[in-house]
């Protein structure tokens, strides 16, 4: 039998909601983890997604069972769950740990997305059973030694301890965090577009733009809400042909007052952090901006990437970035809408020329779409994770 490749991340696709009728977020980990599942069975032998769901947000089921189904037209199987905060990473462990010793043998390779803790018994047993180089980390996020709560001292630890038992080679997320951990041997995946054909109508007479993702003060919650401020006050004219909209979690109330102070001037700030995916896609589809505000000098622009933007670019957003990470090898002036600063007055002015022009903005945007189709497609990806992983491709692709 063919060398089987697994990758094990605590993620939800759309099959795990609409069977246990739930909302939770297909996030932006979750379809790396499908992108890069699916680039590896496009060109090689069998992958598989194995995922303990984390379902904390569930306010009244605490136990969600076991099941094995294709979801996204992938093999997935998804662990028992519970919701009890805390607990339920305990419970993960063991989850995990379960299906490696009955399913995994000798010759297949495994992928953990990041570096959970839940993680650390399953990596010590396949390590002893595949050896070290079959077992590799997909790093999403470095450590961040301005996280000083219990969360990141056990993160960090967590790290150490899968580090060591897990291959020094790895899949990372950005080359920027590839040289900050000095990993030298390193696959760059800043995720993966998903396949999508181009063809999105022109920018509208009136422009939506979209910020979502995590929100907080790394990401450019103060910078986003004093650029809407500057724009409301030197640029009134333009309530009119621009309406902002923010999914996302993260800086709920700031947001909501936000969107109150904003209404007398004639300005839509449309706060909709409590959406189900579907809901989302379509929010996504009537969008014409994407929003990547990560501050320059925060932690988070050297621990990781704004894979938002690979999603924008994906579905012919323009992308509006802080010049951070790897930004530059992917984007440039004809493929993005890339910031000098992130101050205030320039993202205000950049919010003013898209609106004020933004017949000069969709080709940057039609070109930012075929940049990314082309150097993060799942084949692309793929081709790139079968020979670093080493996985034996099969006669015909899929």
């Amino acid at each position: 039998m063919n060398p089987r490749q697994f990758f094990f991340a605590p993620v939800v696709l759309s099959r795990y909601n609409h069977r246990n009728g739930t909302a939770f977020p297909v996030n932006a980990a979750s379809n790396k983890v499908m992108g890069m599942a699916a680039g590896v069975r496009s060109q090689a032998s069998p992958s598989l997604i194995v995922s303990s769901p984390i379902v904390t947000a569930s306010r009244r089921q605490r136990y969600f069972g076991s099941y094995v189904c294709r979801d996204q037209q992938l093999a997935c199987t998804y662990l028992p769950a519970i919701s009890v905060r805390g607990l339920n990473r305990v419970f993960a462990a063991f989850a995990y740990l379960a299906f490696a010793m009955r399913h995994i043998r000798r010759g297949d390779g495994v992928v953990f997305y990041n570096y959970f803790p839940e993680y650390v018994p399953v990596a010590s047993f396949l390590r002893w059973r595949l050896g070290r180089d079959k077992v590799v980390m997909d790093l999403e996020d470095g450590p961040r030694g301005d996280e000083k709560n219990l969360r990141g001292y056990m993160n960090r630890f967590s790290l150490r301890l899968m580090s060591r038992v897990c291959s020094p080679r790895a899949i990372v997320v950005s080359r920027q965090l590839a040289d900050v951990m000095k990993i030298d041997d390193a696959c760059v995946v800043n995720g993966v577009s998903p396949d999508i054909e181009p063809g999105r109508p022109a920018f509208g007479a009136r422009v939506t733009f979209l910020y979502g993702g995590s929100i907080n003060t790394g990401t450019g919650l103060e910078l986003f809400a004093s650029a809407l401020r500057t724009l409301a006050r030197t640029r009134p004219e333009l309530a009119a042909r621009t309406h902002f909209v923010v999914t996302g979690f993260g800086g709920g109330d700031a947001l909501t007052a936000l969107a109150q102070e904003l209404k007398p001037t004639g300005f839509t700030l449309d706060v909709r952090q409590d959406t189900g995916p579907d809901e989302y896609k379509k929010i996504l589809a009537r969008a014409d901006v994407g929003l990547s505000l990560k501050l320059p000098d925060s932690e988070l622009n050297a621990t990781t990437f704004p894979s938002k933007v690979i999603e924008f670019a994906s579905h012919g957003l323009l992308v509006l970035t802080t010049d951070i990470s790897d930004i530059p090898l992917l984007f440039d002036r004809d493929t993005a809408a890339i910031l000098p600063d992130a101050e205030a007055a320039t993202l205000a002015n950049q919010f003013a020329a898209i609106a004020d022009d933004p017949k000069r903005y969709a080709p940057i945007a039609a070109a930012g779409q075929r940049r990314i189709v082309e150097q993060c497609s799942r084949r692309s990806v793929g081709r790139r994770l079968v020979e670093f992983l080493g996985v034996t491709p099969e006669l015909s692709t899929r």
